[in-house]
């Protein structure tokens, strides 16, 4: 029923058609991780063309209590996205394409490229039902299995992570039996060393979209019942490192047509009292800044306050006027139109005055438009003249990758796409933060379904290499299409309705009874992040010129955000370097 299995690191995709490559049996010295890491492995088996039904799945060992074990699911994708690929591999690709469809597509993006072709790809990391996988004939299935030892009782997450487990190596054993034929019984050495990950300091947000919960879940927004979800994924966000969080204190006017709005999650309740005047209520603001306190969330981004790509309009505001609730502002609202301006004015110094209040004072950012343009820069001063006296002493923080336009002043921290990072760097911008999405290259990390696990897991040594303070991404869960014109079932179309490469738009799933399952996606941002903070551990007892020079020593003496080793050696042998370097600390001390 079985007939092959292999131990695999995080960083290899299982396909059901394909042996995957590489193996912990490659390497050269055992796996080994920090207190306080989630260390994610898999192990992965090719069924016999006459294997049917189910397996039980079971751990043992002594790491086996700090570990769990979910299924690889594969997802559909339309549009997987584009892969850099070797010269080699590129000079059979060329010669295979048909001339015609090349010359449709820019140079640029031909070079050291392919797209890669729709199909299954392992993405969703799923529970097993009782304990056990469903077997495909003749496929390779994947089980991905985390393990979490940690000792850090002032951690919100010390009930999971704690353990008295001693240091060193320990057996990690797992069986597979299926209905019919032998069981399964493997066994891999993992190694507990003696030294914990620091916290982390880099500032992370994905952005949390209320209203794709309320949708996909069909429930009112801001009902009870929209809250218990709202918090069951803001729990799971501040768990898996994200530690800043969009607050919608009113309707975000992200990814809205001209003309269209998305489905109203505004926090705050607002009243007109009289021509030009207005009363604020904040309880529910209160309300949700205190779950993501609790959730571990350390800082707060105010959703934006005018519309995308130029700030050209207001973006939709509800207000009472008697007994009715109406849409006082929107499209139709100029952004620098009085009218506008001076509902701004009211609305910003009684927000501040409560964020102060509730002890945010130097950890809440504002956002006025994401991503202007140059063409924009008159009237994104003129409006940032405005809002910055009425909400001082807070940031105002975009995305924005024109170094001009932060140079003139415009905004306290531009948030530079990860190809514009250097030069942000060089320049000295502080702090300095990046992102990235969908529209730009595909040598960048990013986290589509057809990336190698490695391009989304460089990440964190990236960001390390370059001092970066904080970490922007537009998608931990926008369940709608390009502009939301219309809403999708993430489990049946992950592209955003072929807008986007599969993966760009979310890192989770919503699973039921409105808790959120992870996408692999998701445990290798973890490890990004994982990596930085060992990275600033070694940092703490090398120097961070020697931390950078052994990056780049293994990076084979070049490292960009479009220029680093493309395969998984570079980043297993870099922490296998990491590590052993920390080993040899502990042991002295």
């Amino acid at each position: 029923m079985i007939e092959k299995i292999k131990w695999l690191s995080s960083l290899e995709k299982v396909f059901p058609d394909r042996e995957p490559e590489g193996g912990f049996a490659d390497l050269k010295k055992m796996p080994s991780f920090l207190e306080g890491e989630v260390f994610s492995l898999q192990f992965a088996f090719l069924t016999s063309c006459e294997a049917e039904g189910w397996a039980e799945v079971g751990l043992s060992g002594l790491f086996a209590e700090y570990a769990a074990v979910r299924e690889v699911c594969p997802m559909p994708s339309r549009n997987p996205g584009r892969v850099l690929v070797d010269s080699r591999e590129e000079e059979n690709t060329q010669a295979e394409e048909d001339t015609s469809a090349k010359a449709q597509t820019p140079a640029a993006e031909t070079a050291g490229a392919k797209n890669c072709p729709p199909g299954l790809y392992p993405d969703l990391l799923r529970e097993l039902k009782g304990g056990r996988v469903k077997l495909y004939p003749g496929q390779w299935h994947s089980l991905w299995i985390t393990v979490a030892c940690g000792r850090e009782k002032s951690d919100r997450r010390a009930k999971a992570l704690s353990c008295e487990l001693p240091y060193g190596i320990h057996k990690l054993e797992i069986t597979v039996k299926p209905e019919e034929g032998e069981p399964v019984r493997e066994c891999l050495e993992l190694e507990l060393i003696k030294a914990a990950l620091p916290e982390q300091t880099l500032i992370h947000t994905e952005w949390f979209h209320a209203d794709c919960l309320a949708d996909y879940y069909r429930v009112e927004p801001w009902s009870e019942e929209h809250w218990r979800i709202t918090e069951s994924f803001l729990n799971h966000y501040g768990e898996m490192g994200m530690n800043m969080v969009l607050v919608p204190v009113l309707t975000p006017p992200l990814d809205t047509a001209v003309g269209r709005e998305r489905t109203t999650v505004q926090l705050t309740d607002i009243r007109e009292e009289g021509e030009g005047r207005y009363s604020f209520g904040f309880d529910r603001v209160k309300r949700y800044v205190e779950l993501c306190g609790k959730a571990g969330i350390r800082y707060l981004e105010i959703s934006h306050l005018f519309t995308q790509w130029g700030a050209c309009a207001a973006p939709k505001v509800m207000v009472w006027r008697g007994d009715t609730q109406i849409r006082r502002f929107g499209w139709d609202t100029p952004s620098d139109g009085s009218e506008y301006l001076g509902f701004l004015e009211q609305f910003l110094k009684a927000l501040t005055g409560k964020l102060t209040e509730w002890g945010w004072e130097g950890r809440a950012f504002f956002h006025l438009s994401d991503e202007p343009g140059e063409d924009v820069l008159e009237r994104y001063n003129f409006l940032r003249g405005k809002v910055a006296g009425w909400i001082a002493p807070y940031p105002i923080m975009d995305a924005l990758s024109d170094y001009s336009f932060y140079e003139s002043g415009a905004v306290d921290r531009a948030v530079p796409n990860m190809e514009k990072l250097p030069l942000f760097a060089e320049k000295g911008a502080s702090p300095l933060w990046t992102y990235y999405c969908g529209c730009h290259g595909h040598g960048t990390p990013n986290r589509y379904f057809a990336m190698p696990h490695c391009q989304i897991r460089v990440l964190g040594v990236l960001l390390y290499y370059y001092g970066a303070d904080g970490f922007l991404h537009w998608g931990y869960n926008f369940y709608n299409s390009q502009y939301s014109l219309e809403h999708i079932n993430p489990y049946a179309v992950t592209d955003a309705g072929g807008a986007f490469p599969s993966g760009d738009s979310f890192l989770v799933y919503p699973g039921e009874d409105g808790r959120p399952e992870d996408s692999l996606r998701m445990l290798l941002m973890l490890e990004a992040m994982q990596d930085m903070r060992a990275l600033q551990l070694l940092e703490g007892l090398w120097g961070r010129e020697r931390v950078t020079e052994l990056i780049r020593r293994e990076a084979g003496g070049q490292l960009s955000t479009i220029k680093w080793p493309r395969e998984s050696a570079f980043l297993a042998g870099l922490r296998e370097k990491v590590n052993e370097a920390v080993r040899e600390w502990a042991h002295m001390v």
